[in-house]
């Protein structure tokens, strides 16, 4: 009788546990769509320059893309990013969010071989949204995410990468909201003095993507979270 009662509360201590671990490796990946879909869209920092006029004006239009050629992560979204100022672009990258555990989301920062062949690719229709992986050089760059009050916070401090600009490094620190992005890069150069960093506030002047709503729901009724929030 005893052994019985054992191999019971065995067998539903791991279904607890599997259930828990789908439910949270869910989230994690709603999580990744989410944070993916906040960093979509078309920005600017007008509202700083207008504080601050000695900081440069930017735009930045980010789109998903598909990366063609890859074998990327499963439940990875690409962001294509393209910052411009006085119209010209001078900062094109590929965004990767993924998460390799249930915990922790990722973005994987990539560069191109041949940039101008993608400038003005946001405009394009979305047949054409599309990079082809043997474009991508052997750059890549990590920021690791963590969600606090509904805000994803993420940097690559202390060690940053490396960068051939100055042969040193750049640090790197964002903020992602639904309509807000915040981004410092701190350039070194190879003494380990700073060159450079001046952070940009961008906020969104379109409408914000929609998430996949009902899986959101089902993710946060699975959870208990929906109830939880109440008592925050």
């Amino acid at each position: 009788m005893q052994i019985n009662q054992l191999k019971f509360c065995t067998l539903s201590a791991l279904l607890l546990s599997f259930t828990f671990a789908q439910k949270s490796h869910a989230a994690t990946l709603f999580q990744v769509e989410q944070v993916s879909q906040w960093f979509t869209g078309l920005f600017d920092n007008t509202k700083q320059v207008t504080d601050n006029p000695m900081i440069p004006s930017v735009t930045m239009s980010n789109c998903p893309v598909k990366l063609i050629g890859s074998d990327l992560m499963e439940n990875t979204e690409t962001v294509y990013l393209e910052q411009t100022t006085g119209g010209f672009p001078f900062r094109v990258r590929l965004y990767s969010f993924f998460s390799n555990d249930d915990s922790q989301i990722t973005i994987s920062i990539s560069r191109f071989l041949n940039e101008t062949s993608l400038f003005g690719l946001c405009d394009r229709p979305e047949s054409e949204q599309f990079i082809n992986a043997t474009n991508l050089d052997n750059f890549n760059c990590e920021i690791n995410l963590s969600f606090v009050s509904n805000t994803y916070v993420g940097t690559n401090e202390p060690e940053g990468c490396s960068t051939t600009f100055s042969g040193g490094k750049v640090i790197s620190d964002i903020v992602i909201k639904p309509n807000s992005i915040d981004s410092l890069d701190r350039v070194f150069d190879s003494n380990g003095n700073l060159l450079f960093g001046t952070p940009i506030t961008f906020n969104r002047i379109e409408a914000v993507p929609e998430p996949s709503i009902l899986f959101g729901l089902f993710i946060l009724s699975g959870l208990g979270l929906g109830k939880a929030s109440k008592h925050d």
